[in-house]
């Protein structure tokens, strides 16, 4: 993120209606479409693999499965939908093949680095398992005629199987769907301060709060199901990322790939609240690593937050008029402090997760790539200096 002595941010908000965003009204970022869970009869290959993943590591027929995949087109994808879809098969087939054995591969064999590279480079997105795939897009209401919600949804893909990682991946979604409702109430704060509809904005800020706080909950709620041991042993090694010297993609032109693997720092949905209540990151622990994960987030989610960052800083609104009216410091804090609760709760479960499991040199580092235990105590820090005294 941008320093703070050199971010430049506009009277006016620049955030429209949430739709120009993909972002839904109810869904926030999750998809406001049921995902596709099958692809055309043309990319049965891929399919196959996919829905055996599990199968064919346990038996240690991954790779070879892979490598004898013919190479397809991309272009029998006939929506953004199936799109989605080919994406979250072809980068967990990508994953698989390299973490699927004792040994991590080195190259991704042309059948799925070829149609990933290319899919991804589409879809302006890093090609490899992220949030935006394995979270967002990976799920299935039980009953289609039922709202979506957390007693109505199952994973369309999983590495090892079991109710351990779907549930990781569905309290997840549980998350963001918790935090859904703090968009448009992040977005009406900014249009309050430019108003200096104080009013409005105390009420904004009150109902970030609130959810906030359903935002914690809902994050503590991926233990009812989810063992600290299955994970760590089981789910998180697949959702790591390539370090130096990277993974090169057969039958692609370019130089192998260094990418971080799947992290929570990928959701849009936290970073939303941060440029909403102008919690800029600038610690050398923070700043270049969130930067960094908007290249994993798709495209239309990136330009939200950009925008959010861009427009009125409703801090700066409430330092100025709060002499005036005490109860939007309140309100601020109140909003400000239950980010920073979201934020010491993940250092917490994180701690119960991984780090009573880490030895050695890897101690501390999350399947992203950074140190996660000094990013988010660091992160936690930058939040809580931004209260209003």
């Amino acid at each position: 993120m941008i320093p703070e002595t050199t971010r430049s941010r506009s009277s006016r908000p620049r955030v429209a209606a949430l739709g120009e965003y993909a972002i839904d009204a109810r869904h926030g970022f999750v998809p406001a479409e049921d995902p596709v869970d099958g692809l055309p009869a043309y990319y049965r290959p891929w399919e196959q693999v996919g829905r055996n993943i599990a199968a064919l590591i346990m038996t240690g027929r991954i790779r070879p499965a892979i490598e004898s995949m013919p190479v397809l087109a991309l272009d029998r994808l006939e929506s953004g939908g199936e799109q989605e879809r080919a994406m979250l098969l072809l980068s967990c087939i990508a994953n698989a093949y390299v973490w699927g054995t004792g040994t991590p591969a080195r190259t991704l064999p042309a059948p799925a680095a070829r149609p990933l590279h290319e899919l991804a480079r589409t879809l302006d997105r890093a090609p490899i398992v992220a949030h935006a795939s394995i979270v967002l897009n990976n799920w299935r209401r039980i009953d289609r005629t039922e709202p979506l919600g957390m007693s109505n949804i199952d994973t369309q893909l999983t590495f090892m199987g079991g109710v351990d990682e779907k549930w990781f991946y569905l309290a997840t979604v549980g998350v963001e769907l918790a935090g859904a409702d703090g968009l448009p109430l992040l977005v009406r704060a900014q249009r309050a301060a430019a108003a200096e509809d104080r009013t409005r904005l105390v009420e904004a800020l009150l109902g970030v709060g609130k959810v906030l706080g359903r935002v914690v909950q809902a994050f503590l709620d991926v233990e009812r199901w989810c063992d600290h041991h299955v994970f760590y042993h089981r789910v998180r090694p697949f959702l790591t990322g390539w370090s130096a010297p990277g993974l090169r993609f057969e039958g692609v032109d370019s130089e192998p790939l260094v990418l971080a693997g799947g992290s929570a720092a990928q959701s849009s949905l936290i970073q939303a609240f941060d440029a909403g209540l102008d919690i800029p990151h600038r610690d050398e622990l923070t700043s270049g690593f969130l930067t960094g994960m908007r290249a994993y987030m798709p495209g239309p989610h990136r330009r939200f937050l950009e925008d959010l960052e861009a427009g009125p800083s409703v801090r700066d609104f409430v330092a100025r008029h709060r002499g005036g009216c005490p109860r939007l410091a309140e309100a601020y804090n109140a909003a400000v402090d239950g980010l920073a609760q979201l934020r010491a709760q993940h250092i917490g479960i994180t701690g119960r997760y991984i780090r009573r499991f880490e030895r050695g040199e890897e101690a501390g580092k999350g399947t992203g790539g950074s140190d996660f235990t000094g990013f988010l105590k660091r992160s936690r820090e930058e939040t809580t200096e931004r209260l209003l005294p």
